[in-house]
């Protein structure tokens, strides 16, 4: 299967998304999830990636309860995907596979998170297992570690770490800028 997720922010252009397109909602920029419920209401035929900022502290960020999302993931046929971020090992990530109906998709956002990715693969109990890398805030996490010359080596390893575990691994393929 082919991904192409597309964020939220993307929406207030004048850009159409295109029909295969998987749209990435990410809660930290929604203050209620009723203003979820609406965004998913204006793209019924788009499967949805609902990304948890989870261990977040970056603006914007909105707390929701895991109850409350849970009830919106349970709700809304299309979100097929709940990123959740700061995955850093089998443990932390069994808890969202327990709770939530649709895919759950670990971020890797920490040099943990890296080192135990063959487990947190492991751990996902689908036949499609997918990974999303957020390079920024690994980049970042290394920084804090005083490994930020081990980055391209670690990144390298998380891709060859799903290819080896068949898994799809999502990353970033350029940004969009503009006036608005």
């Amino acid at each position: 299967m082919k991904f192409f997720v597309i964020s939220q922010n993307l929406t207030k252009s004048d850009i159409k998304l295109p029909k295969h397109a998987i749209l990435r909602v990410n809660l930290a920029w929604h203050k209620d999830l009723e203003s979820v419920l609406t965004m998913l209401s204006e793209y019924p035929n788009h499967d949805i990636f609902l990304d948890i900022p989870v261990g977040r502290k970056k603006p914007p960020n909105h707390d929701h309860s895991l109850d409350d999302v849970e009830h919106l993931v349970n709700v809304s046929r299309n979100i097929k995907y709940v990123a959740i971020s700061n995955i850093e090992d089998r443990n932390n990530l069994a808890v969202y596979c327990r709770q939530f109906k649709a895919n759950i998709v670990p971020k890797i956002e920490t040099l943990k998170g890296a080192v135990n990715l063959p487990d947190i693969i492991d751990e996902l109990p689908y036949a499609l297992k997918v990974i999303m890398l957020d390079h920024e805030d690994l980049y970042s996490n290394l920084v804090n570690h005083r490994k930020e010359k081990s980055y391209l080596e670690i990144v390298d390893k998380i891709v060859k770490t799903c290819k080896k575990k068949n898994a799809v691994l999502l990353r970033a393929k350029g940004i969009i800028f503009t006036n608005d």
